[in-house]
């Protein structure tokens, strides 16, 4: 607040100074005095440098604000509760973590202090300007509110055509996200010239709405200009008068061309920042949509450390919220402590949604999902923060840009290299540790560098970290060969039974001579 201060002091004692230097350069002694000069350069380098400072504190405030907001809606969409079909593509929550954050973090520490600036501009500049001339301030006054009536017609046109470009930005850094993740596939299929034809109709529908907007903002900005040009014109015409009238002096025809533009450019200013203001009314919307949604509680599940935990569905229902037909209809199982259950069944029966359920990602349409351990009699329903006691291992390759070291602690930031050796060990992944550099072998984009076998045995040891006594694999062998596919399970079964509880999913049939227990859905 004190830099806004002291640059408002500052042209106010510029105009001042400019003033008398031209009014004592046309009096008779034609002298001007040294403390005048002096003035000058001081108003002079202010100038210079008061910018340079305001520019230093907007970048450090809008970083710390950017990446506060940031964490912020990372953390909130990471512990969102899952909702499957109706989750935001990656593409649009990219394009609101940036740009509306961005946006937002604009308007803050750059917008709304400049605002602040430019009004105490505007209300100095009209009270020196008054001072010398109250007539001149009254028609500058009445003259610029009109240029502002006619530009405002066009803001609610300007806000809707806003969301509508958002919403396009969305769609297309989705289209692109897609495509690039997928770009393997795309190639393989030929698909490269239809990909790309349909990201330029949809730049070309974009293009249309921000040339639109682009026209709106040129009307806009030339109404206000216009009155700026009327301001100017009427006020340079009333010096010109009052010179040869004798009734202004050359110093205060000085000050009044000065005040007049310090007058109306703040005005100016302001509807210029009118776009900041949609732009950023929208990215309110947007980021408000994300906090908004639902995020999951991890509130505490009774846990016992030194028992076998055990998972019981009873009379369980399910199907999505925008379904009709049930997934899981009237299940029910009891995941014995200890036990080995395969999950087996056709396609679309429900497998992956049961896994979902036995890690409080969805609640039942009815019925209880519940687990219980056997040292105690109560069971407690199945919520998010059941997981402390659970480890998944998802289907497909899951591994991230960064080390296998990177990967492997992302499940247990506290592990020893000797327990990520065991890890990997026990989930038929030691070779890794064949490998040049070890653990601090790269893992590319979605696993690259590795075939699918190797990035899944990765992912599963990666689960194995985590300290849990419930173990659920979604297809865990199905990138494997036979032999490799009975070398993991047997050490699977080795490393958990009795003490842990394991449920699989799978379609292989190898996998059932591993199980204690088989669900076929």
């Amino acid at each position: 607040m004190a830099h806004f201060s002291i640059k408002f002091y500052m042209s106010l004692l510029f105009v001042w100074t400019t003033k008398s230097i031209v009014d004592a350069t046309v009096a008779p002694a034609h002298t001007i005095p040294t403390s005048l000069v002096m003035l000058l350069v001081a108003c002079l380098l202010s100038q210079l440098l008061l910018p340079a400072l305001r520019r230093r504190l907007e970048s450090m405030a809008y970083t710390r604000y950017a990446d506060n907001m940031r964490r912020r809606l990372l953390y909130h969409m990471l512990c969102e509760r899952w909702s499957g079909r109706g989750a935001m593509q990656t593409g649009d929550a990219m394009s609101r973590l940036h740009d509306d954050v961005a946006t937002l973090a604009s308007l803050t520490c750059a917008t709304v202090p400049g605002i602040l600036t430019v009004m105490l501009q505007l209300a100095g500049a009209f009270v020196f300007l008054a001072i010398l001339d109250v007539r001149m301030a009254a028609a500058i006054v009445l003259i610029m509110p009109l240029a502002l009536l006619v530009s405002k017609a066009y803001v609610r046109r300007t806000r809707r055509l806003t969301e509508k470009i958002r919403a396009a930005e969305s769609d297309v850094h989705s289209y692109l996200q897609e495509s690039l993740r997928h770009r393997t596939l795309i190639s393989t299929i030929m698909g490269a010239d239809r990909r790309t034809a349909q990201f330029s109709e949809m730049q070309s529908g974009l293009t249309d709405k921000l040339l639109k907007r682009t026209y709106i903002s040129i009307y806009s900005n030339s109404a206000v200009t216009a009155g700026f040009m009327t301001g100017y014109t009427v006020a340079f015409l009333w010096c010109a008068y009052g010179l040869s009238t004798e009734a202004v002096s050359f110093g205060m025809m000085t000050a009044f061309l000065q005040l007049v533009s310090q007058v109306q450019r703040p005005v100016v200013d302001l509807a210029r920042r009118v776009p900041s203001f949609i732009n950023a009314s929208v990215a309110i919307g947007r980021v408000d949509d994300i906090l908004s949604r639902p995020t999951e509680d991890y509130s505490a599940v009774p846990v016992s450390i030194n028992s076998t935990p055990g998972l019981r569905l009873t009379d369980l229902c399910y199907r999505y919220p925008d379904g009709e037909e049930m997934i899981l209809n009237h299940l029910t199982h009891d995941f014995v402590p200890g036990s080995i259950t395969c999950v087996t069944g056709a396609t679309g029966v429900g497998k992956s949604t049961l896994l979902r359920i036995l890690l409080g990602l969805v609640e039942p349409t009815s019925g209880r999902a519940e687990i219980y351990y056997d040292d105690r009699q109560e069971a407690s329903v199945i919520t998010p923060g059941a997981r402390r006691d659970i480890v998944y291992v998802p289907q497909g390759n899951t591994l991230m840009c960064g080390s296998i070291r990177d990967n492997l602690l992302m499940a247990n930031p506290m592990a020893t290299d000797e327990e990520m050796r065991h890890a990997l060990v026990t989930a038929a992944a030691d070779f890794v540790l064949e490998l040049p550099d070890g653990l601090d072998t790269n893992c590319f984009e979605g696993g690259g560098g590795f075939s699918e076998g190797q990035a899944q045995r990765i992912a599963i040891a990666r689960g194995l970290l985590k300290q849990g006594h419930i173990l659920l694999l979604d297809e865990p062998t199905s990138s494997l060969d036979l032999a490799t596919e009975r070398e993991l399970l047997s050490r699977l079964r080795q490393h958990f039974s009795p003490k842990s509880t394991v449920i699989m999913v799978t379609h292989r049939k190898a996998a059932l001579d591993y199980c204690t227990d088989v669900i076929n859905l």
